[in-house]
């Protein structure tokens, strides 16, 4: 059967135009969601979309929303990278790919519509911004819209993550496991993502039955940088004595392992001999030349922008289908700044019922 003979046989059976099912089946976004699903249904029926994975990718343009750091290399790199591989992803499709800078809190919505209303944004990957306003907007777009590193409250947009949540509770199981009492977390709190591997850290402090108390477990560093986190911790450090400094520290990420790091060198203090550390980290080709092999949580990084593509895809031709979460899972990255003190210390804490 020729390709206008299918175009004419599946607008008999959905009631459609010839130049709809035309317009859905060459990606074009100027077609309701009710009438994709009516032409994929039938053209997935007729054998047309069997391959839908690895066929073409039904658009012509997608838009990236993120943070102005996530367009540089030499800022947010884990967020770069993320683009890095949707690119690669959608490189095989020829569709072009536009670019729109937004704060991660308050950002311009002006600047968001007239991107989002733009003729030739036919799909939609919103990273690592947190605003309900721009969430409803881009649901209310008719547009396949993805989420990344973000979660929609009212339920309405895919969202694929990392599991921030385990993250945080398996580098302090880790510790805990090996001995380590007390354990400090180290991270800013901007994000709700990093809330969430807090309540993570927390929920594992339940599990081994420590009582979670922010003096002596959280450290808040306010920002990602390097500069700022080696002031914090430096303040950390001479506001504490020797004896009172936690056995192992989980670093929010690699800028703050590294300012840990050189703190507590220069302070006279070894890793993992004094003081073990985790990083927060991830795997990538460009990964910075570290001091030291960390004992790392490697978070989802690229995987983030295949899933994204993957669900993108999925969603152009099941429009009216159930919106989900996708989280993925981290791993750990055994390296030499985590010592296993659990001989050391095996009696001498006493643990809350």
């Amino acid at each position: 059967m020729t390709g206008k003979l299918k175009i004419r046989q599946i607008a008999e059976l959905t009631g459609l135009s010839p130049s709809t099912v035309s317009r859905v089946l060459a990606g074009k976004a100027n077609v309701s969601p009710q009438a994709k699903e009516k032409v994929f249904t039938h053209a997935r029926n007729m054998g047309i979309l069997r391959d839908i994975p690895a066929s073409r990718l039904l658009m012509n343009s997608l838009l990236i929303c993120a943070p102005p750091a996530a367009f540089s290399p030499y800022e947010d790199l884990y967020y770069y990278e993320v683009i890095q591989q949707i690119t690669a992803e959608v490189a095989r499709f020829d569709i072009h790919i536009r670019k729109c800078a937004l704060e991660v809190n308050d950002p311009d919505i002006a600047v968001f519509m007239q991107a989002l209303h733009q003729s030739d944004a036919d799909g939609i990957i919103i990273i690592g911004i947190d605003d309900v306003m721009l969430y409803r907007l881009a649901a209310e777009s008719n547009k396949p819209v993805v989420m990344v590193n973000a979660k929609d409250r009212e339920m309405r947009l895919d969202c694929v993550s990392a599991d921030h949540y385990s993250l945080g509770y398996s580098a302090a199981n880790f510790l805990f496991l090996k001995g380590h009492r007390p354990v400090l977390l180290f991270t800013d709190l901007r994000r709700e993502t990093m809330m969430q591997r807090l309540d993570g850290f927390k929920r594992a402090c339940l599990e081994h039955h420590i009582v979670f108390d922010e003096a002596t477990h959280l450290l808040i560093n306010h920002g990602n940088g390097k500069e700022l986190a080696r002031e914090s911790f430096e303040k950390y450090l001479r506001e504490h004595t020797h004896e009172s400094l936690p056995s192992a520290i989980i670093c929010g990420s690699t800028p703050i392992a590294h300012a840990t790091l050189e703190a507590l060198t220069a302070r006279g203090l070894q890793v993992p001999e004094d003081i073990s550390l985790i990083s927060m980290d991830f795997e990538h080709d460009l990964k910075t030349l570290t001091p030291m092999n960390f004992t790392s949580m490697l978070l989802p990084c690229r995987e983030l922008g295949s899933e994204a593509v993957y669900i993108l895809q999925s969603r152009l031709t099941r429009a009216t289908g159930a919106k989900f979460n996708l989280l993925l899972q981290g791993k750990i990255h055994t390296g030499q700044s985590v010592a296993d003190v659990k001989w050391k210390r095996k009696g001498l804490y006493h643990t809350a019922s």
